[in-house]
This record gives C-alpha cells, structure tokens and sequence, in this order.
C-alpha cells in the first residue's frame, strides 16, 4: 500500500454544494473521485442526515472508498447521560464503518472538551475500554492531537505506550500542530512510529485568545505548515497509508487548488 490521498467531509463539502448547485452525495463523491481523490473520511453526521444505505451506495457508484469513519463520543465526561450516549456511539460506530468498508475509526470529542492530568488518565482508561470493542475486527481505531487535553507529540506517544498493545494506533494532524505552536516535524517524526492515518491541513496564521488558540486555515501548501517536509518524511520512511485533507472555509477553486497539492505531494 502507498501513500493514498483521501479528503474529510466537513467544511464547504458538508453539505455538499459545488459552485451554487446542491448535490447527493453519490454526486460530489464522483466529482471528488475525477479530482484524483481516492478515500472519503466521513462523521457520524453524514449517516445520521443521508442514512447509511445511501452512503455506501454513493461509495460503490463513484469508486471512492471510506478511508476512515469518525465517531463522536466525549470518553472524558462523568455524567451519565453522556457515558451512555459515548457507548452507544461507540456500538453504531463500528457498525457503520464495517458497512462502509473501512479499516480505521477515529473518535473526537474529547480533547477540546477536557484538560488536566487528571482528564488525561480518565481518557487513556475509556480509549482502554473501547479498544476491547476492536478485538478480533478488521478495524484500527485512532485518536489525533486536538485541544488541551492532547496537543502535542510527547502527549500522542504517552497515549500510544499506554494503549498501543490494546490495539490503539495514531492519527497526526499537521494543522493542529501548528495551531497549538507544535514544532510540527519533530512531533510528527515522534508519532509515526504508531500512525495509521494523517490528518493534513495547513494554517495561514495562529493567534491566542482567552487562553484558547485560534487560526486561519490556508489553501494546502500556502500556509507556515510544513506540509512538504512532512511528506518528505513519509516518503524517506516508506510510510503508507490515508493522507486525508482537512477542507476548512476555502471556496471550490482552493478545495480544487488543495487536492492538486495534495496529489502533487504524494507524488
């Protein structure tokens, strides 16, 4: 397997629009798919609007394939109302993805939510729980560096020594790196050890505000992420695997711009 290019659907993707026309998803998949993109990182969300059915049909019919599916669950939270709704998610998730063929899950919702050591340990304890979900199934799940809680490369390898012989693997965000002030080449060489899947995006400008981090994402390649020199990386280690592109608020001539950039960097 080789470097692969995927996209998230999120940002002026979701819901699908092109240019002032609304699309079905089986649309915006086959244009994506001419575009070169070959995997469709997909939410919860997406199932929960389109049904399940539909999406693995606009799969099947454009050639794209699910390159990874996301599962939303706060594994931090005491209460109990929510722990039961990050278990359920948890049940349907691994459903969903098995429908739509893929091999890695990634759940969010914890990291921006949550921060301390002690936050830390309860979330390494609950990805502890879930992981045993994952025994004996053709699925990886996956956690990225995002919000207070898990930011940095040190933060990433501390959650993959303590889980990585349960099963859990990496997925790096370039852009959240950058976002949080992260020397990104040292942190990604630090995780790729345990990486499964890449997040890739790219940050024109970061700023602090109220103790929290903000930015502005840039067309891939135009930004002070160094995308280029972390692909460098992938390709002198011979890594394999998603590269998934994170579209932010970039209108369709900088989605399009981006997913040129992306396939010119897997090369």
């Amino acid at each position: 397997m080789a470097i692969r290019p995927g996209i998230m659907w999120m940002g002026k993707l979701y819901p699908p629009v092109w240019r002032g026309d609304e699309l079905e998803p089986a649309e915006l998949f086959a244009n994506l798919k001419a575009m070169g993109v070959e995997g469709m990182d997909i939410f919860a969300r997406a199932v929960d609007q389109y049904g399940i059915d539909t999406l693995a049909a606009a799969l099947d019919s454009s050639g794209l394939e699910c390159s990874c599916y996301y599962i939303a669950a706060d594994l931090v939270t005491d209460d109990a109302e929510a722990s039961q709704a990050a278990d359920e998610a948890f049940i349907r998730g691994i459903e969903n993805a098995q429908t739509l063929g893929t091999e890695i899950c990634f759940t969010h919702g914890s990291q921006h939510a949550h921060k301390g050591e002690d936050n830390f340990q309860r979330y390494i304890d609950r990805l502890g729980e879930k992981l045993q979900l994952f025994k004996d199934l053709d699925l990886t799940l996956v956690i990225e560096n995002a919000g207070h809680l898990l930011h940095t490369g040190d933060d990433m390898v501390r959650a993959a020594e303590a889980l990585g012989d349960e099963g859990l693997r990496l997925c790096p965000d370039t852009g959240n790196f950058t976002l949080w002030g992260v020397d990104v080449i040292d942190a990604v060489t630090k995780c790729l050890p345990w990486t499964v899947h890449f997040h890739i995006k790219d940050y024109a400008e970061r700023w602090e505000e109220d103790g929290n981090v903000r930015g502005n994402e840039a067309v891939l390649g135009e930004g002070a992420t160094p995308v280029g020199e972390v692909f460098d990386i992938l390709h002198d280690e011979a890594w394999s695997g998603w590269t998934a592109w994170e579209p932010g608020p970039q209108d369709e001539d900088g989605i399009t711009e981006s997913v040129r950039e992306l396939l010119r960097l897997i090369g």
